[in-house]
């Protein structure tokens, strides 16, 4: 019995104790969701070490400029050559130290390109980063709004089943007096026990859209959501919106890769002008006759004269590939125009049916209340007056619905339009 005892005990501290830290811990809004799923995203590591790859593309079509210095240290053992003269160039031991530099002088212009080439690539990589946080950030909109929304639903149905629990009571008092029938009090009972098992199928729900929010964030499934983000009621025109059509970094990203891609016809093209290098080398230790010379010059020119049409075709497949980058900028704007105004229209209707969803609930709740009223006086039956509940709860649970749904609509139109500052720099963010 004692050990009982101090089970149930220890138990009970347990919970008290993890209560206690569960309340310490403050309300999470949607901008520190976002920046805590930033900080776990593999999506967005993954979108980081590739900038960081076309980062250091450019640094090493950069260095491509600069000369090459190396150090060359070498020894040959042969057999003794049969002559004297022979033995003088060809010493059976030769060993060879020396410093080599290279510096390119010319390549047709290409290792310009390149380097143009690169710096884009990184800047469509940034845009690509900030392309990916975008979509990372609807997904978590719409995970924490979803714990919300189930909540709320779930508030819903309670408030619902304590007022079938008193109409319980109440038609349980007026068939002790003969005022109600026995079916009365049964469609009750049905009404209330299907109300439960829809309390059971939200609660799952609920916990699931928990479990993705926790997924996506880090947190403790039972942190608290505060929402503190304004409904857009009355959005502006929709030209506001499209204006800022070229802010988004899925068309940054676009462009920057047909800049980026126009660079290779240069490129090829620059296959048919001739390139020099300047070569030198000073030697530490030189075998041979040559053994008192120190240094050397080299100006090595080299002319394309045949190469079997190949630099043509890169010519124009650099020029096809340019083609190919301005079909998709021209499919990104289409596709980013029309998520833009999808998302517009969306808030705009969904803003109409939130002005009739308040006057359907208006008039559902006075229509119960009269119902309820009649009924006492007996002059409606009691399935009218149900049936006035379950429209009253039901436009409730909608409008407290449509409102989650709004505030869903405005962050994403945001984000889709550049508005969000939390996704302007998502690397500094996390």
């Amino acid at each position: 019995m004692k050990f009982i005892f101090n089970l149930f005990l220890f138990f009970f501290i347990t919970q008290t104790a993890w209560s206690s830290n569960l309340s310490e811990i403050p309300p999470k809004t949607l901008s520190q969701a976002y920046l805590s799923a930033l900080k776990r995203a593999e999506s967005i590591e993954i979108q980081k070490e590739l900038l960081l790859q076309a980062q250091e593309g450019e640094n090493q079509a950069q260095g491509a400029l600069y000369p090459s210095i190396n150090g060359i240290w070498t020894q040959l053992r042969q057999p003794n050559p049969s002559s004297a003269t022979a033995s003088a160039f060809y010493p059976s031991t030769q060993t060879l130290m020396k410093i080599t530099a290279s510096q390119p002088i010319f390549r047709g212009f290409r290792e310009y390109a390149t380097l143009r080439k690169t710096k884009l690539l990184t800047q469509a990589q940034t845009f690509s980063l900030i392309n990916s946080a975008k979509q990372l950030f609807f997904d978590v909109s719409t995970a924490y709004y979803n714990v919300l929304n189930l909540k709320q639903d779930l508030s819903n149905y309670e408030h619902q089943l304590t007022l079938n629990h008193q109409r319980l009571r109440e038609l349980e008092g007026f068939i002790k007096i003969g005022r109600a029938k026995l079916t009365d009090l049964l469609t009750f009972k049905a009404n209330i026990a299907s109300i439960e098992a829809q309390i059971e199928g939200t609660k799952g729900q609920y916990e699931i859209a928990k479990d993705t929010l926790t997924f996506l964030t880090g947190w403790d499934r039972q942190a608290p959501l505060e929402d503190l983000e304004t409904p857009l009621l009355t959005p502006s025109a929709i030209e506001t919106y499209l204006a800022k059509l070229q802010q988004r970094a899925d068309i940054q990203l676009a462009l920057a890769q047909l800049k980026a891609n126009e660079e290779l016809s240069p490129i090829a093209w620059g296959s048919h002008l001739p390139s020099a290098d300047l070569l030198g080398n000073y030697y530490f230790n030189r075998p041979g006759v040559l053994s008192n010379i120190q240094w050397d010059l080299q100006l090595a020119i080299s002319f394309p004269i045949f190469q079997g049409g190949v630099i043509q075709s890169q010519v124009r497949q650099a020029r096809s590939i340019a083609r190919q980058y301005e079909l998709i900028l021209s499919q990104t704007h289409r596709n980013a125009e029309q998520e833009i105004r999808t998302l517009y229209h969306l808030l705009v209707a969904d803003n109409q049916q939130l002005i009739k969803l308040g006057e359907l609930v208006e008039s559902a709740k006075k229509n119960y209340d009269t119902q309820l009223r009649y009924y006492r006086n007996g002059l409606v039956t009691n399935l009218e007056v149900l049936q006035s509940m379950t429209t009253y709860e039901d436009a409730q649970r909608m409008r407290d619905h449509q409102k989650f749904t709004i505030k869903l609509d405005t962050v994403k139109l945001q984000a889709a339009t550049g508005e969000r500052t939390e996704l302007l720099n998502p690397s500094q963010n996390n």
